[in-house]
């Protein structure tokens, strides 16, 4: 049986080598299963139960309140998965899973893979995107939309993974006092950086939907002294200053160039005269060769708020534009394709 199960694995990489089977196939059903199994894990609280130990498909359906047949497919899609082992009947957590599944670990990112629901919404209108040029604009909901809790958490389990990392390559000048964060939703990397320098407080400026989950966020950690929020358009409101350091992360590819370099510019007036800009992005390859993952991260993008993935080139252009220098540049190795641009007014 374990033969015939490697051949016809051999046969099916051989199919795939020689263009005899239809991959995009393959790519299209295995992909939506996989990621929409996934999603159900985190869903229906299969990884949560999993995680306190072991248990049969059965207890486990019993204790969620699901269907004992429904539990055990969706059990054997996870074991497919590889975040799901099975051994005699009883089902456990797989160990290198239980970091980012177990809803007690300080990784978890199940919030991220829950607010998937969200963004499969989103992607479901990419047909029309392209027919019209509209964007979904995610960043129109109404303020009490359920939607902007699901977004801010899963960018706060994303910032937590890297905070430390990001944090320790900022450097700020000695006795800094003031950090604006533009766009910074959940306040994660200022309050990591307050933590850091003492005598460090932080504002975060964003809208009010986003303001109202990073408050929550910064006030369950207790870091509500440090970090506070303000509601505002990053465009148009009031920066105040001057700040010893501003945040821009994950900004830029929300805004158009002219967008980008008009933000910039503000920024610029702001800052203190030794003020440090730090912009943290997703950088696409200047020249692609090979297929990436670039392409499809420009068209999600573009989908929800119509602008792109830029280069460093361009983002290099859009600072000398405003009027920095960029002092340095470091890819984070905690959130893949992500860098970390630091700069300075001229």
């Amino acid at each position: 049986m374990r033969l015939g199960f490697k051949a016809d694995n051999l046969l099916e990489r051989v199919a795939g080598w020689f263009n005899l089977a239809p991959m995009p196939v393959v790519e299209v059903f295995f992909g939506m299963m996989s990621s929409r199994t996934m999603m159900a894990g985190v869903r229906l609280g299969v990884y949560a139960a999993l995680a306190e130990g072991p248990s049969t498909a059965e207890a486990l359906a019993e204790r969620l309140k699901l269907s004992p047949e429904g539990t055990r497919v969706l059990l054997e899609g996870l074991v497919s998965c590889e975040v799901v082992r099975r051994k005699r009947g009883r089902y456990w957590l797989e160990e290198r899973a239980r970091r980012w599944l177990d809803p007690r670990s300080p990784q978890y990112i199940g919030g991220f893979i829950e607010f998937n629901y969200a963004q499969w919404e989103w992607w479901s209108q990419l047909e029309e995107m392209v027919r019209t040029g509209k964007s979904v604009d995610i960043h129109e909901f109404a303020a009490g939309d359920p939607r902007w809790r699901d977004y801010i958490h899963a960018m706060h389990q994303l910032a937590r993974l890297a905070a430390p990392e990001v944090a320790s390559a900022i450097s700020l000048p000695r006795g800094a006092k003031h950090l604006l964060d533009l766009g910074g939703a959940h306040g994660w990397y200022a309050a990591e950086l307050c933590q850091r320098h003492r005598g460090l407080k932080a504002t975060v400026l964003d809208l009010e939907g986003s303001v109202r989950v990073g408050r929550e966020i910064i006030a369950s950690a207790g870091l509500s002294h440090l970090v506070t929020h303000r509601e505002g358009n990053i465009l148009t409101a009031e920066l105040g200053g001057p700040y010893d350091a501003v945040l821009l992360f994950q900004v830029v590819h929300h805004l158009s160039p002219a967008q980008n370099v008009a933000l910039l510019r503000r920024v610029r007036t702001a800052l203190a005269p030794k003020g440090t800009l730090a912009v943290l992005e997703y950088l696409r390859e200047e020249v692609e060769t090979e297929p990436s993952a670039s392409a499809l991260i420009g068209l999600h993008y573009y989908l929800t708020s119509k602008a792109a993935a830029y280069t460093p080139a361009e983002v290099e252009g859009f600072l000398d534009d405003a009027g920095y220098r960029i002092v340095s540049t470091q890819p984070i190795r905690r959130l893949p394709l992500q860098t970390l641009i630091l700069a300075q007014p001229e």
